[in-house]
């Protein structure tokens, strides 16, 4: 028999065999569940915030006054160095700071105060979101590690920003009561997207009055 029959011989029921197999997916309990119940994505950011999410904002967060110098100067540069984003849009920072509340405006949902940054001089310097609406994916983005192939779709993608935004209006600006403040020094942690040099919109994470 020559040998190129014998080894096909010999071969065609392995072949036979294998392709009536189907190669199983392995996942963990916690990867059927969450397919069985779908996307929580007020589960995945409380599942980020202590652990992630907030010690990359303390370890990056660039003073406010020293970014804007930096922007200012060299936008490509700093944006090289501090900026991130998801996509091809604008890039998002993490900032800190302290500033004086001039005014609160609530207006429209996407509330807003004034911020007069150090040296004071009465004028406002840049904006803090105060809610209950508030725009953009400036936390999501800033943060650098969330990153749109890590879900299955834009939609998860999008959910994930939502939840962060309705975590800060419940936790951080209504427990501060901001309207109360004005005139107050206080001291932020937080994002901005940097889409217009003139209109620097902050959303916080974190709040906190400067005494004295």
């Amino acid at each position: 028999m020559p040998i190129n029959r014998f080894l096909l011989m010999l071969f065609l029921p392995l072949l036979i065999v294998s392709s009536g197999c189907t190669l199983a997916t392995v996942r963990s309990l916690e990867d059927d569940a969450e397919a069985k119940t779908g996307f929580n994505p007020a589960n995945y950011v409380a599942s980020i915030w202590d652990t992630e999410f907030v010690p990359t904002m303390e370890a990056n967060a660039v003073d406010i006054s020293q970014l804007l110098v930096e922007l200012d100067a060299n936008e490509e540069a700093a944006t090289e160095q501090y900026g991130n984003r998801t996509s091809t849009g604008p890039y998002s920072f993490m900032t800190r700071g302290e500033a004086r509340i001039i005014t609160v405006n609530r207006e429209s949902r996407v509330g807003l105060a004034e911020l007069d940054l150090s040296p004071f001089d009465g004028t406002a310097d840049i904006f803090l979101a105060i809610g209950p609406v508030l725009r953009g994916n400036a936390l999501r983005d800033a943060v650098g590690f969330i990153q749109f192939n890590d879900f299955t779709n834009q939609v998860e993608f999008a959910q994930v920003s939502d939840a962060m935004k309705e975590r800060i209006d419940q936790q951080v600006l209504t427990e501060f009561n901001i309207d109360d403040r004005v005139g107050a020094t206080i001291r932020f942690l937080g994002a901005f997207t940097f889409d217009d040099r003139d209109e620097i919109v902050i959303i916080p994470i974190r709040l906190e009055e400067v005494s004295g």
